[in-house]
Formats: C-alpha cells, structure tokens, sequence
C-alpha cells in the first residue's frame, strides 16, 4: 500500500513539473521606467509645478504635478517611461526652483536642505542672462555657470532662486552679448536675499 501511495506521489510531482517547463510562454516584459524622486528640504517654499521635457514629450509645459504641491518637508515621485528628460521644478509665481537636465535613470532631486539659504535673482534688463556665477568670496575663480548650458534667466519677467550655504559671495550675471550685468563682491548671506538686476 504503501509502495502504491509513493508511486502516485512520484507521478504526480513528475506530471507537474512536466507541466511547467518547455512549452510555457515567457511573461511578457514591463515597460522600463524612471523614477524621479523630488524631495522639498525647503522651509517655506512650496514647489506648485514640475515640468517636463523629452521622450515622448513634444514641447515643454507638461506639468506632471497635475495641481498638487509638494510642501516644504514633503516628497513627490514622478515615474517615466523610459527615456531622457530635462525637469524644471517651479513655485506658483513661476520662479524658477531647480533645473535638472538630461535625466535616463532613477534620481533623488533635493530642493533646499538645513540651513540652505535661497537667493532670489531677478531679471529686469532688457536682455536675458545667459551666464551666472556665484562663487565664495575666498575662491580664486568664478567656479562653473550655475544656469547650466540648457537655461538662462528671462528678460523683465525671469525670476531664479538658488540656494547656498551661509557665507560671503560673489555674484557675476552675463547677458546673451557676454556683458556684465551684475557683478559685486563679498555679499554675506546669512538669510533669505534678493538680488535685482536692473
């Protein structure tokens, strides 16, 4: 009997393994996302649109936040299809928070942080501002274009706030001529500024 029993029991275990291999069909694949990751590390910022440019994306102006605000301490994943993007995170005035280019894999994009202090930039020339600098008052240069190859700062209407740690600073704006529209030296930022170019 019990020679009947473990037959059965090596019959059936053949039957079901017999079962799942060879033929089966492979499940398909899931698409590849990207996650984009915006962590606000602000204290009074609320980031009110987050606008994407790229794969599959025809113009910029794709708000993904869809109305929702990602408040001072909160966080919001964006997940993509795959592809490569450039982010523009804005406050509801439209000044300009962070910009992230060229993103193809999953990121942790942070606004602000402890003790970060935001400097607000504003454009009032006629002339949009293609370079912008701002470097500790000790370093020996000027350090890389905080902008980045892909943004400037408006004419009249462009706002950008960037964010830096306590200290003594150097600022250098040039317009699209390659002139100098700001440039003063051994600014202390000890608390939130404003810089007006006029």
């Amino acid at each position: 009997m019990i020679k009947k029993i473990l037959l059965v029991i090596i019959c059936v275990s053949f039957l079901l393994v017999a079962a799942g291999c060879g033929n089966s069909e492979p499940a398909p694949a899931v698409n590849d996302t990207i996650s984009i990751e915006v962590i606000n590390e602000t204290e009074e910022i609320i980031i009110s649109f987050a606008v994407f440019f790229g794969s599959g994306l025809d113009e910029w102006g794709v708000d993904m936040l869809n109305d929702e605000l990602i408040e001072p301490g909160e966080s919001y994943t964006f997940v993509m299809p795959d592809g490569t993007y450039d982010l523009s995170l804005l406050t509801y005035e439209l000044y300009v928070i962070e910009g992230v280019w060229d993103i193809s894999d999953d990121i942790r994009v942070q606004v602000g942080g402890d003790g970060i202090i935001p400097v607000l930039v504003e454009n009032n020339t006629d002339t949009d501002i293609a370079l912008f600098y701002l470097s500790p008052s000790d370093s020996d240069d000027w350090g890389e274009d905080w902008l980045g190859d892909k943004y400037f700062i408006p004419a009249e209407t462009g706002r950008r706030i960037f964010f830096v740690d306590p200290g003594i600073y150097d600022f250098l704006a040039i317009d699209l001529d390659g002139e100098r529209v700001l440039e003063v030296y051994e600014v202390v930022i000890d608390a939130e500024r404003t810089f007006t170019i006029n």
